[in-house]
């Protein structure tokens, strides 16, 4: 079984697990006796790291035929092949955030 598929079957019941228990509707966070604007914060801490470290896994998921090292060093032989390489993960990079972006609002 490739990385890809263990990482998108855990990524989504991880996402599924943050989004029910951070859901307003469900209340568990409201009904704390003390310290729910803590938890709340903390919650939003871990979300956005969440998506920083889903972002970079999606990276080696999707380009796991790809040796990023190798490719980097063949690029390094020229100025216009090190600056291709970097921003073609760049772009790649922001449009998987863009759709993280979009699928969260």
């Amino acid at each position: 079984m490739r990385f890809r598929n263990v990482f998108l079957g855990i990524g989504s019941l991880l996402v599924f697990l943050v989004l029910l228990l951070s859901d307003p509707d469900s209340e568990i966070v409201q009904n704390l006796p003390f310290g729910a604007s803590t938890i709340a914060t903390v919650i939003i801490l871990i979300t956005s790291i969440f998506y920083i470290g889903f972002l970079h896994f999606s990276r080696k998921a999707l380009l796991d035929y790809i040796d990023l090292e190798e490719l980097f060093d063949k690029a390094k032989m020229t100025p216009e092949g090190a600056g291709l390489a970097l921003i073609a993960v760049s772009i790649m990079m922001v449009s998987i955030s863009l759709m993280v972006m979009a699928a969260v609002k």
